[in-house]
């Protein structure tokens, strides 16, 4: 057994998850859970999720030889500094965050001087669920695992990262973290934008009381990711605004290409348009159906 203790900070859906599938394949000797709640501790007992949980972060800390931070973006770096004077030499710190540019930038050098390895990591898998209620072990079966090392990260703790998510089912990748940003700010940080603006637009007040009651499956499948957490997305936006806002403005671009041809009538542009993003998309929906999981991380 590689680990005799890994430690999650924080039990919602992510950190829950990995609680169970780490247990699941023991996989460490122990998995121990930061919460803030006294009563979270027994919640997080109750469903197994971890072998042990406190509220005392140098509990959680001490002895650890991997550290998962699994809490919204912003509050990764008051628990890491808060951690500092109780993390294990040569200790492991990884996490699930969705922006790894700003991660590895607040991160790494607090953990380095302290004498730990920071590994930049995001699992794309997640829902609109939230808390350790809804943790599932197979959370992460089939999800790519984004693995974000910087010039100064050792192979070995890199590869030690790798293997716990191979482990929990994950597949691995390796990555630049301004590479990564922008990619995700494509394929889940805007999506996030556009099902919340839909949302937000559609169902408001002022669209009148018949608005909602034609709402159906289309309208409900193209707005699920809204539900999702507004305070682990407000974390995203802000800590991954320069890839968002370029990622915006290729897509006004194509907004206003769709306005001319909707205005001039342009029924060979716009089915043109219609026949290649079907194409597209029928094309990775094949190679999606192999990894059923991935989806949003945190």
């Amino acid at each position: 057994m590689e680990w005799n203790k890994i430690s999650l900070m924080g039990l919602g859906l992510l950190g829950g998850s990995l609680g169970k599938a780490i247990i699941a394949g023991n996989h460490a000797r122990k998995v121990a859970g930061f919460v803030r709640r006294p009563k979270a501790v027994d919640e997080a007992l109750e469903t197994g999720v971890v072998h042990e949980a406190s509220t005392k972060l140098d509990e959680i800390t001490q002895d650890a030889d991997l550290i998962i931070l699994c809490t919204p973006i912003l509050k990764m770096r008051p628990i890491v500094e808060a951690m500092i004077p109780h993390l294990k030499p040569g200790a492991i710190v990884t996490d699930v965050g969705s922006a790894k540019g700003y991660l590895v930038r607040e991160l790494e050098p607090i953990i380095s001087r302290a004498g730990g390895v920071f590994v930049g990591s995001h699992p794309m898998a997640g829902s609109e669920r939230q808390g350790m209620a809804h943790a599932d072990p197979d959370l992460f079966s089939g999800a790519t695992c984004v693995l974000t090392p910087s010039e100064q990260t050792p192979q070995q703790a890199t590869e030690k990262v790798s293997k716990i998510w191979e482990k929990v089912g994950g597949i691995p990748v390796i990555m630049k973290p301004d590479q990564h940003d922008q990619l995700v700010a494509q394929c889940s940080h805007l999506p996030h934008l556009v099902a919340a603006l839909l949302a937000h637009s559609t169902l408001s007040p002022d669209q009148g009381e018949q608005q909602a009651s034609l709402c159906s499956s289309g309208f409900r499948d193209t707005t699920r990711v809204a539900s999702g957490s507004p305070e682990m997305w407000g974390d995203i936006i802000s800590t991954n605004k320069e890839a968002l806002l370029k990622s915006l403005e290729t897509h006004e671009a194509q907004c206003q290409n769709l306005r001319h041809w909707i205005q001039s009538d342009d029924q060979d542009a716009i089915l043109a348009w219609l026949n290649e993003s079907k194409h597209r998309r029928d094309a990775w929906l094949k190679q999606y159906k192999q990894r059923p999981n991935q989806e949003d991380g945190a």
